[in-house]
């Protein structure tokens, strides 16, 4: 891995996994998709930048993935669907730094990923 540094993705969204490696890249980091608990937790211990966790992401126990993240002291950006407000305060609570809806994921990602690593508003 050398100096590159890393954040881990639970997005298997293919229309947002895209987007969110090249905001990513902007900021000097490289995405690592994960697809299992035991491959988020791995890639935990590789000490990542970020995690970048879809709340709604089948084969997850999302908040258990923000747990983990929070656990190993890796900055958390969630984000899952404005109609479920209690799963986005649960993300929250379980220790993202940053949990918005989808769209707002959309419109402001770079500025979010800022805020997440760096607890920049």
């Amino acid at each position: 891995m050398g100096d590159e540094r890393v954040a881990v993705l639970v997005v298997p969204d293919l229309m947002f996994q895209p987007r969110i490696e090249a905001a990513l890249r902007a900021r000097g980091l490289r995405a690592e998709v994960v697809a299992s608990a035991p491959s988020l937790d791995a890639a935990l211990s590789g000490g990542p930048a970020l995690a970048v966790i879809d709340l709604h992401a089948a084969g997850f126990d999302a908040l258990d993935a923000v747990r983990r993240a929070h656990a190993a002291a890796v900055p958390v950006l969630a984000f899952g669907r404005h109609t479920e407000p209690a799963t986005l305060r649960a993300a929250r609570e379980a220790g993202a730094q940053v949990v918005v809806p989808r769209s707002q994921l959309v419109e402001e990602l770079p500025r979010l990923i800022a805020e997440a690593m760096d607890g920049e508003k």
